[in-house]
């Protein structure tokens, strides 16, 4: 890894030592000539070097030129071709060619097409956006792989968190969609839909106000690619893989679009068979069994998931200025599961115990989403839309297991009556249903005003039944953790908001907003009266953002937001489920919401993006804890509020183009970050330096072969009282265009470096006087996965004419 470090600043330190050309081109009038093609020649030989597309207003920039002597040659459709006189490019210097006349040549040409690719990341005024299309590891993979390898995104598959820029507290979109669900059964989702179809995944650490306030770190808005070519057309893609085991996924999408109507269908399949090794050693106070004890603990998991998605939709032109619209998507299926446990756990003062488990589990989900639109065109610059969803989420688990806890001479441990019942069963249920209508105006109030404003209104309800029983002389008996739990919640919450986009002057521009929010939850039963909720929330969450273009090469801007995490329904629910003999998962009903607030600068310099964020959050949510409960000695792993977290982030994206078949991106997102806990028995505060550094490497070579080297490396990090260790992945991915169509074989995880690392207990002595260190090995840590995909595209292209769509259920299915 050093010495992969040091290779990359040697490219840094070489790339300052390159010159740069630059010029405008315009007509005899003087007028701009937009898209001309630039191609820079060595004089000696007349090779072209670099080649570059003229901006819309008629500049253009090339990077990366070695010091010598040049000749430019432009060409544009209906100009004559203009070759300049040899001119130097000197060391680290600007060679400046002015601007240059083109002269026209009176022919018309009947059609012109012009490709252009996006940079693989973008710097926006909400965050980054990173066109996912431009890698070749992207078909064939999941989306949740896709998220992983994204700039800032850090996924620990340990505890199932997704942090981005260093923060938990992230909202997951599919297409302007909230996924409201639980932490743990978002990745299930996302780690069981295919990523063929995402067109890109916006990164919005500062979303504006016509966004739900959700998220205190932020909305990853995942888009999938809108077809918006006229006539009949779509695409096919079957993906087989193996890593230990096997993978799979198949695929296609088909768009029929007219002048009037637009219809659209997509289908995928995705099949993986995975492996997760979980082994901990280390010490804590298992008082309901003996005391203070060292311990060992595995693990083995090799789960097989099954799921289908599928959507239809219409968008229907009933006027020039009216449209309406609908789509529904489903995504269900299941997987199963039959780990194996082993623990030994060593006490000073009474036996040595034994544990071994065999578990079969099983879990089925469903998640339906239906959308009807209207939008409609008025007069003098207005605009108006409807939207009304849907959202039914029902997931469905049950497992049984077979166990033994004995000590060292083969007694069983604990009563007959207790936790460790040789035979022990659970369920668990959750239905989620949510209703929404949103209604959204904009006007043109004059050239330099915009303005926005808009109505949400969200209803959901949310049934949580769960249960663990023990065999005991034939008959199932609820354990002592507790009785099966029948949590119901309802929330409803009403928001409006407004912003003026505001152009001060040519290089300018002002947008300012507010969203209002107010909330209430409320449970209408629970097991333990101790956690019935009724909480009420009235909230203003102002938004700024200010930006000014300095030239046609650079840009900064500022920007000041307020947002808010609510606790997901799970995260409140009072279930129980097992673990193991010393402890259980459950929810927390006292959670309290997360308020943030965050300061943006931002600075953009051709296509390299600089971005320093200050933010405060305060009562961050927290992953699963270890903490005390209703049974003495057990432990209950529950999420929980830290008092506040303070951060400073920066995110530098930097390209570097070395000729024109090699090109690379690389994105450092660290900075200082510090927080306080006080559930523990001692409160303590903790401050560190933590990041991530993510990279690609892209070269097109001959015979449509293309290649990809990309990875990221994540820095040791802090959260409550865990310290994570770092990890490197590393990937590969080549390409080769067959026909109309590609093949593309992708290598996750080269080599074999899929380990998760952390230290539980090191900063503070928690209830449990916990010291543990724990390694979670993935698949690709066994097995590296390699996956062949082929891709063909079919039907007819023409013009575009289909719009993205953002329904109105945007921000709730992230906390379903």
């Amino acid at each position: 890894m050093k010495s992969f470090i040091i290779s990359i600043l040697c490219l840094f330190i070489a790339a300052g030592a390159f010159g740069q050309v630059t010029g405008r081109i315009a007509d005899t009038t003087g007028k701009p000539v937009p898209f001309a093609t630039i191609a820079l020649k060595r004089s000696a030989d007349s090779a072209i070097i670099r080649s570059a597309a003229v901006t819309d207003t008629g500049t253009f920039h090339i990077n990366s030129v070695q010091p010598g002597k040049y000749i430019l040659l432009v060409t544009a459709a209906g100009y004559q071709a203009y070759r300049s006189a040899i001119f130097d490019v000197g060391r680290g210097l600007q060679a400046n060619l002015g601007r240059l006349i083109m002269k026209q040549t009176g022919r018309q040409l009947r059609e012109v097409v012009i490709r252009a690719y996006k940079p693989q990341v973008q710097q926006t005024a909400e965050g980054v956006t990173v066109n996912v299309q431009n890698s070749i590891m992207t078909q064939g993979s999941s989306i949740l792989d896709v998220l992983q390898r994204s700039p800032g995104v850090i996924l620990d598959q340990h505890n199932n968190t997704i942090s981005l820029n260093g923060k938990t507290g992230v909202m997951v979109m599919i297409d302007g969609r909230l996924m409201r669900m639980s932490m743990d059964q978002l990745i299930t989702l996302l780690g069981g839909m295919s990523a063929d179809n995402i067109d890109k995944i916006e990164l919005m650490n500062t979303p504006p106000a016509k966004y739900d306030a959700e998220g205190n770190a932020g909305i990853i808005n995942i888009v999938t690619k809108k077809n918006k070519k006229r006539g009949t057309n779509g695409s096919i893609t079957l993906t087989g893989g193996y890593g230990m085991y096997e993978k799979a996924s198949a695929g296609f999408n088909v768009n029929h679009n007219t002048s009037k109507v637009n219809l659209y269908g997509a289908y995928s399949y995705w099949h993986s068979h995975d492996y997760g090794g979980l082994y901990a050693t280390g010490s804590e106070n298992a008082e309901i069994v003996g005391g203070q004890a060292d311990f060992s603990y595995t693990g083995i998991s090799k789960p097989i998931s099954n799921f289908n998605d599928g959507t239809v939709g219409a968008d229907i032109k009933l006027d020039t200025g009216t449209t309406i619209g609908g789509s529904v998507n489903y995504w269900g299926g299941g997987n199963t599961n039959n780990p194996h446990n082993y623990g030994y756990y060593l006490f000073a003062n009474a036996p040595s115990l034994t544990y071994n488990s065999l578990f079969n589990s099983s879990a089925h989900l469903g998640n339906a989403i239906t959308n009807f639109y209207l939008e409609k065109d008025l007069a003098g610059k207005q605009k108006i839309r409807a939207d009304f969803d849907y959202l039914y989420y029902n997931a469905r688990s049950q497992s049984g297991s077979q166990s033994s806890f004995t000590d060292d001479r083969g007694n069983a441990a604990g009563s007959a009556d207790s936790l460790y019942s040789p035979m022990q069963r659970s369920f668990g249920n959750t239905l989620i249903k949510v209703l929404i209508g949103k209604l959204d105006y904009s006007a043109q109030v004059n050239k330099k005003i915009k303005l926005e404003a808009g109505a949400k209104a969200t209803y959901s309800r949310t049934a949580a039944r769960s249960a663990i029983e023990d065999l005991e002389n034939g008959i199932w008996v609820p354990n002592t953790v507790g009785a099966a739990n029948n949590f119901v919640t309802y929330e409803s919450i009403n928001a409006g908001y407004f912003s003026f986009n505001m152009q001060l002057d040519s290089a300018t521009s002002l947008v300012a907003g507010a969203r209002y929010e107010y909330s209430h939850n409320y449970t209408d039963k629970s097991a333990d009266t101790n956690f019935r909720v009724d909480r009420k929330l009235s909230r203003l969450f102002p938004s700024v953002f200010f930006s000014r273009k300095l030239n046609d090469h650079s840009s900064w801007e500022a920007s000041y937001t307020e947002r808010i995490t609510r606790p997901s329904y799970s995260e409140l629910a009072s279930y129980v489920s097992y673990n193991d003999p010393v402890s259980v998962f459950t929810g927390n009903p006292l959670l309290k919401p997360t308020i943030t607030r965050n300061l943006k600068f931002g600075y953009n310099y051709h296509d390299y993006l600089f971005s320093l964020l200050f933010s405060r959050d305060d009562h961050p949510i927290l992953g699963i804890q270890g903490t005390t409960g209703p049974v003495k000695g057990v432990v209950y792993l529950r999420p929980e509020n830290a008092d506040w977290q303070n951060s400073i982030t920066l995110q530098a994206t930097i390209p570097v183009k070395i000729n024109d078949w090699w090109d690379m991106n690389y994105t450092i997102t660290g900075g200082l970050r510090q927080y306080k806990i006080s559930f523990t028995p001692q409160p303590f505060e903790k401050i560190f330096v933590a990041g991530s550094f993510n990279f690609s490497e892209n070269f097109k070579l001959k015979h449509g072969i293309s290649a990809e080297l990309s990875g990221y490396y994540n820095s040791p990090s802090y959260s409550a009282n865990w310290r994570s260790y770092s990890n490197t992945i590393l990937n590969f991915g080549l390409k080769k265009e067959i026909g109309k169509g590609n093949l593309k074989l992708s290598v996750t995880d080269v080599f074999r470096s899929g380990r998760y690392q952390s230290d539980v207990g090191l900063l503070t002595t928690d209830a449990f006087n916990t010291r543990v260190h724990v390694i979670y090995n993935t698949e690709s840590r066994l097995g590296t996965i390699v996956k062949l995909t082929y891709y063909r595209p079919f039907g007819s292209t023409g013009i575009k004419n289909r719009e993205k769509r953002d329904s109105g259920s945007g921000d709730e299915r992230s906390r379903l």
